[in-house]
């Protein structure tokens, strides 16, 4: 074997730990609360998945197919047990009348802690603000309000943090 192929060889074996080390499970992950997983599987799982909010203390999931709805209910009974009967289900629009200019309005909820990402989906219409913890969509909601943002033009998802490998 030539240098050049054992040195290949070995740069190959390290490149294969480096990136199987940095598949596995992000530490951030296993530090999120059960609640924020929980909505994590929400926000995969509930078919039309629409957002979720905090309205008087009290949990919602928004859906953008109202035909979904009893599927989304089983679902939210698969993922919470009997306390999903302290989630309601509500149907929003399909589309959204969201914008670029209104993400741009919005950039500074990423300063608030537990918010990882913000976007304008342009199939939905709508802002996506994702939750790193989703205890911090009160602060979310709060700071979008501030910004003039109006938060029925928002979907807020849990989602697991972003890590760089």
């Amino acid at each position: 074997m030539s240098n050049r192929t054992a040195f290949l060889n070995r740069a190959a074996l390290v490149l294969c730990v480096i990136l199987s080390t940095g598949c596995g499970t992000p530490e951030n992950e296993l530090e999120q609360s059960p609640l924020t997983r929980q909505f994590i599987r929400v926000t995969k799982e509930v078919p039309a998945f629409g957002g979720v909010v905090r309205e008087n203390g009290a949990w919602a999931v928004a859906l953008l197919d109202s035909e979904q709805r009893e599927a989304a209910e089983t679902k939210l009974r698969d993922i919470f047990n009997e306390e999903a009967t302290n989630i309601a289900v509500r149907i929003r629009p399909t589309r959204g009348s969201a914008s670029e200019e209104m993400k741009t309005a919005a950039t500074d909820v990423l300063s608030v802690e537990g918010v990882g990402t913000l976007d304008y989906d342009e199939t939905t219409g709508y802002l996506r603000v994702g939750l790193t913890d989703v205890e911090a969509i009160g602060a979310a909601q709060a700071k979008l309000g501030a910004l003039g943002v109006p938060l029925e033009q928002v979907i807020f998802q849990a989602e697991v943090p972003i890590v760089s490998l």
